[in-house]
């Protein structure tokens, strides 16, 4: 079973326990039901959503979505910083330890050493054998919010995560990293036990993203009728129909786009090939507008206007 997978049951575990609907979740977030179901089902969620869901289900965000921490402590008698046995349990610790884009690693806070698994040079771009060739990864920024979030697990305890960039030879990638502290013998947190992993691609579409919805936003602000912007699967990014309450509601526009996409592939195709098509669809005149990012990244822009003599739906 997979991280993504187990973090779906989670959250529909919670569901149930709080007796709550995922349309009730979704409007509490202000996402759709749609997002809702896919991370029912192990989808993507990006941070700001985790943060949110995570608050209103009143539960930590890293075991929401990766499985909760558990400090092994050594049998009274042994040896606690030397066998380097000592390691985080969770849920998940299997897949996490087997899989190629995951990194395992280990800080000891008396002696500074830092133990990394074997795919870390996969994962970051470059072997890590200290502290030092860590921080030289990143620039003064990145280390002082790292170094507050490890502080913070050392006062209080508990997990922290966050993102950070680093960078090599002119490259950058964003690391997605999550942590828990350990207690040793005089009761304090002596070691950092984390996971980390390469969250480039994702962070890059957040960012792209972001910067699309603003130009998306200034063009919605000057239309009436239905618009809104999607990738090619016809997934939502953004669109003018959010909060306004007429015929065509987020949820209605979103399942006409997927059946709009899945049923007519062929006008898809010339569409993105010509840039610009039409055609009419379940009582609606649709306009569609295919267009690259300045990533040439493609995403389609449908226009809804109502047929002549049809009332809406």
């Amino acid at each position: 079973m997979t991280s993504t997978n187990e973090f779906g049951k989670r959250l529909l575990a919670l569901l149930k326990q709080k007796k709550m609907s995922q349309l009730r979740l979704a409007e509490a977030l202000g996402v759709s039901r749609t997002a809702v179901n896919k991370w029912t089902k192990g989808g993507m969620i990006d941070e700001g959503n985790l943060d949110r869901l995570a608050s209103h289900l009143e539960v930590d965000k890293i075991w929401l979505k990766y499985g909760e921490y558990t400090n092994v402590q050594p049998e009274q008698g042994q040896q606690q910083a030397d066998t380097g046995q000592t390691r985080v349990s969770n849920i998940t610790e299997l897949h996490l330890q087997e899989s190629a884009e995951i990194v395992t690693w280990e800080w000891d806070l008396l002696t500074d050493e830092l133990q990394y698994s074997d795919n870390v040079e996969a994962v970051y771009g470059v072997r890590l054998n200290t502290n030092d060739d860590f921080w030289a990864l990143m620039n003064d920024e990145a280390r002082d919010k790292l170094v507050n979030g490890y502080s913070r697990i050392i006062r209080e305890g508990g997990a922290h995560e966050m993102d950070f960039k680093i960078e090599r030879h002119g490259q950058h990638r964003w690391i997605t990293s999550r942590a828990t502290g350990v207690k040793g013998p005089n009761g304090k947190v002596t070691k950092l036990l984390g996971i980390s992993l390469d969250n480039t691609e994702r962070k890059n579409n957040e960012l792209r993203l972001r910067k699309m919805k603003q130009y998306f936003d200034v063009l919605l602000a000057h239309m009436d009728h239905p618009v809104v912007f999607t990738d090619k699967a016809g997934e939502i990014l953004v669109s003018n129909r959010q909060g306004q309450a007429d015929s065509l509601d987020y949820l209605e526009l979103q399942r006409l786009l997927y059946q709009l996409v899945m049923n007519n592939k062929a006008w898809l195709e010339r569409v993105c090939e010509t840039g610009k098509g039409r055609l009419q669809f379940q009582g609606w005149e649709v306009t569609a507008h295919h267009h690259l990012d300045d990533d040439q990244q493609s995403f389609l822009m449908f226009e809804f206007e109502q047929e002549a003599g049809r009332a809406a739906k």
